[in-house]
């Protein structure tokens, strides 16, 4: 344990440090500088790391890092120095960093690590456990690869697998889990667990807090009674660990809270010309942070965005010299221009080559209108099980945001992601190709989009809850003194009474039977796919196996394989160089001829020059088949072969499945009931 919260803390210092320190230095102040750290951080790292690569400079944690914090240093100092000499310190942002608000801010990060704790790390199988969903093999091998070679570049991160198309994959997250690796010698297990837990118990809450503090100003109980509610939907944070997983988009949302501050304020009318420069070039950086851990997150933060834009317009008017009558028709076609130019710069997105890969990607409806609807209401968003008091805590919020209209851009931003959901999850055609293409039409992405706003709302329900109560025992209790410990009592009671609702597991109700509750089936399923007593993709048989084959053969050699037998994780858990590191589902491009040739045509390997050809272009002497008889025909459609994790067209692997101990061309090395390591004939060498 006290082993893994150094990790942690290790993480914290990495992802933290730099970003602080270059904050300070522009003279913002601690408590800001701190809560929208990361995302300046990530935006330095993704250019040290593109610029290395292009100079041939190794990435490491000294090499990435250390620069990182002296400029930040340097920085610091410099800045220290110019104040000497100028008596103007006043910070530029909205945060005083009074004992209150860092007190608040702490909060929202003990409530946090708290419920980090309960819900995913105590459902490890050990902190060096690791997830074996789809896409963890593509997370793993691009991890290994970073560390390996240190190539950290996210322009060329997708090359892992040889295709043809764009090597370029957002690796934000995976460089921070490199990093850790490098800094703390860590398995990869250990350090994918340990910055998962950092950014939901500590980057989202303090994100979280931050955008709160920008929206409900120093409203205390608001902000206070709003710390509960971050982690309080099954959504996001928590079902991109049971799903996917999405890791890349895990760290990306956590930090767009903290962002959307630098833009909210950027562009608020009355901001002075100085503090509107530093928030917009705050907001550019960590745009580039973003966009290099996961772009679709820059299109979350523009359909967020877009309601305050509109609310900010009749504010401009009235700070302009306008008459009454002339503003009203400027509002209004100020408006109308801006929708107008959304449409444009979306449409041109929506064509920009680079993203079709994003936008063409296929998510089925799955669902009625009516049932997607209802998820919405009951905040069930897609595998989510419906979470009836935070939807009723979120339409209070609501009600409060038409009566304090202040707040209804919130409202409307949450509504706006909740109907991009219906249309996503319920609906094909062309709306939904346009509408949601951004986010891979899938409705988990656009669920947890809905849940920045409905952290707020729900939170504001708390309150309208807790003020009610006050109302209450200000009625019953006349003496100021014992009014006021009486509406304490009352918020702690209703606060605590929420979260126990919310956060209570599983149950068994007689009559009815075993009942499954929403954070009831995120631990079941933490548990389930970090368990080694489930059903394995790669288990621990054939992670021996492929350690055997390590000491057999030399190192970094390429080995052929089948990723669908479990031998897409080889690589990122057990580092053995094979040559398919991931499934079809994560290639970034259309594969090369040679990677065609193998799947379909390497039992030919020993009549068959152009296959011959391939191995030697591959660099390939082996070829390492482990155990798939978890696979079996797809009742539905038999040219399909499927698993509980994965499933594959047979004609595209039909060169590997049908090589046996007999198949020319190959020579039996080393076996273990069904797995094999085949040496490939030496005439194609």
């Amino acid at each position: 344990m006290i082993f893994f919260v150094g990790i942690v803390a290790c993480a914290c210092v990495l992802l933290y440090a730099p970003g602080s320190l270059l904050l300070l230095a522009g003279k913002a102040s601690p408590l800001f500088s701190i809560a929208v750290a990361p995302a300046v951080t990530l935006a330095v790292y993704g250019f040290l790391e593109i610029v290395y690569a292009r100079i041939g400079i190794p990435g490491s944690w000294y090499t990435i890092f250390i620069p990182s914090l002296s400029v930040g240093v340097l920085s610091l100092i410099v800045t220290f120095l110019l104040r000497r000499h100028n008596k103007n310190t006043s910070n530029w942002d909205f945060v005083s960093g009074s004992i209150y608000e860092i007190g608040t801010a702490g909060v929202y990060c003990i409530i946090g690590v708290f419920l980090t704790w309960l819900l995913f790390l105590r459902k490890l199988n050990g902190y060096d456990s690791i997830s074996q969903l789809f896409d963890n093999a593509w997370h793993l091998s691009i991890i290994r690869k970073f560390v390996n070679t240190g190539n950290y570049s996210t322009l060329v991160s997708g090359d892992i697998v040889p295709t043809i198309g764009s090597n370029f994959y957002p690796t934000g997250w995976h460089s921070m889990v490199a990093l850790v690796m490098s800094m703390s010698g860590a398995s990869i297990g250990t350090a994918e667990n340990a910055v998962n837990a950092m950014i939901i118990g500590i980057v989202f809450p303090l994100s979280m807090y931050i955008l709160a503090r920008a929206v409900f100003g120093d409203k205390k109980v608001i902000l206070l009674v709003s710390a509960v509610t971050p982690l309080m939907f099954a959504a996001y944070p928590w079902r991109f660990l049971t799903f996917g997983p999405l890791y890349s988009n895990l760290l990306s949302y956590a930090v767009l809270p903290g962002v959307m501050t630098s833009m909210m304020f950027a562009i608020k009318a009355g901001t002075m010309r100085s503090s509107r420069i530093r928030y917009g070039l705050l907001f550019l950086v960590s745009s580039i942070g973003i966009a290099v851990t996961q772009p679709n997150a820059i299109f979350t933060l523009g359909v967020l965005l877009a309601p305050y834009l509109f609310w900010q317009i009749p504010n401009y008017s009235r700070m302009s010299s306008w008459s009454v009558s002339r503003g009203r028709v400027g509002v209004i076609g100020a408006q109308g221009l801006f929708l107008a130019m959304i449409v444009v710069v979306w449409s041109s997105l929506y064509s920009l080559p680079a993203l079709q890969r994003t936008v063409n990607w296929e998510w089925p409806a799955f669902v009625t209108k009516v049932q997607a609807f209802i998820d919405v209401v009951f905040v069930g968003f897609r595998d989510a099980e419906p979470q009836v008091l935070l939807g009723i805590l979120i339409f209070i919020g609501i009600i409060y945001t038409i009566v304090d209209t202040k707040y209804l851009w919130v409202s409307v931003s949450y509504i706006v992601f909740c109907i991009l959901y219906i249309i996503c999850a319920s609906t094909d055609g062309f709306t939904k190709k346009i509408l949601t293409g951004f986010w891979y039409h899938d409705a988990y992405r656009l669920g947890a989009s809905a849940v920045v706003m409905g952290v707020l709302l729900s939170g504001l329900g708390i309150y309208v809850i807790c003020r009610v109560g006050g109302c209450i025992i200000d009625n019953v209790f006349k003496e100021n003194l014992v009014s006021t410990r009486a509406r304490v009592a009352v918020a702690i009671i209703v606060v605590s009474s929420i979260m126990c609702v919310v956060f209570y597991p599983n149950y068994y109700l007689a009559g009815t039977g075993d009942i499954t509750t929403p954070f009831g089936a995120i631990r079941r399923d933490v548990h389930f796919w970090n368990s080694p007593d489930e059903p394995k993709s790669y288990t621990q048989r054939e992670s021996a196996f492929v350690d055997r084959v390590k000491r057999y053969i030399p190192k970094g050699q390429v080995v052929l394989n089948q990723p669908y037998d479990g031998s897409a994780y080889a690589y990122g858990i057990d580092d053995l160089n094979v040559y398919y590191k991931a499934w079809e589902g994560n290639w970034m491009g259309r594969p090369t001829p040679v990677n065609h040739l193998l799947s379909t045509g390497l039992n030919r390997v020993g009549s068959d020059l152009a296959v011959c050809s391939a191995v030697r272009s591959a660099g390939a002497e082996y070829l390492l088949i482990l155990d798939r008889s978890d696979y079996s025909t797809d009742p539905k459609n038999a040219k399909i072969s499927t698993s509980m994790y994965a499933h594959y067209i047979l004609s595209d692997w039909r060169g590997i499945d049908h090589v046996g101990d007999q198949t020319p061309g190959f020579s039996i090395v080393m076996s273990e009931g069904p797995m094999r390591l085949f040496k490939i004939n030496k005439t194609c060498m």
